[in-house]
């Protein structure tokens, strides 16, 4: 993601360049979510979260596509996660749920879909005061479509009082059905050269702006390398650390839906430049 080398700036010709990224994010989550006006804590670290990958299907999907002409690139990242049975996702933090107590019970079935679209235009390039090398600044500025289902259930042994959640012995169970949004976000990319072939990037982003959520915003910081050529293509390899914050709700009452996540971890991944 985010993966463009200053060791080959963009020819003066008007053509285009594109590089693909292929890449794994392995985050931790924290914070809180309402399905169905019933509030859960959310505490799970990368361990749990990929030991709960649905590997009935696709489990995941991660990517990033950049086309660049010159000053002006158009860009898109693609973040797939599906994770089903995963009891520590989510804690029980609202006793309206029941009114005996979950302890360890509940089990989330959980489906993400973030897919980021956009443009970005280089307004500066010089020599870095702090770092070596040459560095080039651009302005991005695009929106985040979001995509969740989430199932959340408990198993209960108790009378309980359970408003509209469905009830199956002693299971009880709250359906999000398919929540949709898009956020408009800017934001700023600073690419570093500190060494041939190798570059550091650093990319923050703020958005929402109540149109959907409000607020979100992201951090990414990466170090790139090149690894090979292959018939003729760049690959790099990078390193990096992302976080995602989103807080977005809709609804009322015992129809809320409400989550306020901040999504942060480790990625790494290759780059094709073509």
């Amino acid at each position: 993601m985010e993966q463009r080398s200053l060791a080959e700036p963009p020819s003066p010709k008007s053509e285009w360049t594109f590089v693909f990224t292929a890449y794994g994010w392995i985050p931790w989550l924290s914070g809180n979510m309402a399905v169905r006006g019933r509030t859960f804590d959310v505490n799970a670290n990368a361990g749990q979260i990929l030991s709960h990958l649905d590997w009935s299907t696709l489990p995941a999907w991660m990517s990033y596509a950049e086309a660049r002409n010159g000053p002006v690139s158009l860009f898109n990242d693609v973040v797939y996660a599906n994770i089903t049975g995963a009891k520590n996702f989510a804690r029980a933090s609202d006793r309206q749920i029941i009114d005996s107590s979950l302890g360890g019970a509940v089990s989330v079935d959980y489906e993400e879909v973030i897919v980021e679209f956009g443009g970005a235009y280089e307004v500066w390039t010089g020599r870095n005061p702090v770092l070596t090398g040459s560095a080039a600044l651009d302005l991005l500025a695009g929106g985040r479509y979001w995509h969740q289902s989430t199932d959340v259930s408990a198993n209960v042994s108790a009378s309980v009082n359970i408003g509209d959640l469905s009830v199956s012995g002693n299971r009880v169970t709250a359906r999000s059905g398919s929540v949709d949004w898009v956020d408009p976000f800017i934001g700023a990319r600073l690419r570093n050269q500190i060494a041939p072939g190798q570059e550091l990037m650093v990319r923050a982003d703020v958005g929402g702006f109540g149109v959907g959520s409000d607020p979100t915003w992201q951090v990414l910081a990466t170090y790139n390398w090149r690894m090979c050529t292959a018939n003729g293509h760049v690959i790099d390899g990078y390193l990096g650390y992302r976080a995602l914050s989103v807080d977005y709700s809709q609804g009322s009452g015992n129809t809320t839906y409400q989550y306020n996540v901040l999504q942060q971890g480790p990625v790494i991944g290759t780059t094709l430049h073509f």
